[in-house]
């Protein structure tokens, strides 16, 4: 079972307002996370690829190109 799969069922059995709670949670470590990435110099590949990850970006066969970014 994924770890998403125990959020929820543990988040179901909760009263509405508890429930609220548990998203404002949520969006409140998504903006840490995307303050601690923002923060940081360097990051790897990998790293990258973990954060777009957690807001289910699908990054798969996207290659970056500086060249192509800064062409604009």
């Amino acid at each position: 079972m994924e770890f998403v799969d125990i959020i929820a069922r543990e988040a179901i059995s909760l009263p509405i307002e508890k429930q609220k709670e548990v998203i404002y949670f949520i969006k409140f470590l998504k903006e840490q996370q995307l303050h601690s990435f923002a923060s940081s110099e360097v990051r790897t590949t990998e790293e990258i690829i973990a954060f777009f990850r957690s807001f289910n970006a699908d990054t798969t066969g996207y290659n970056f190109d500086k060249e192509e970014a800064n062409s604009h």
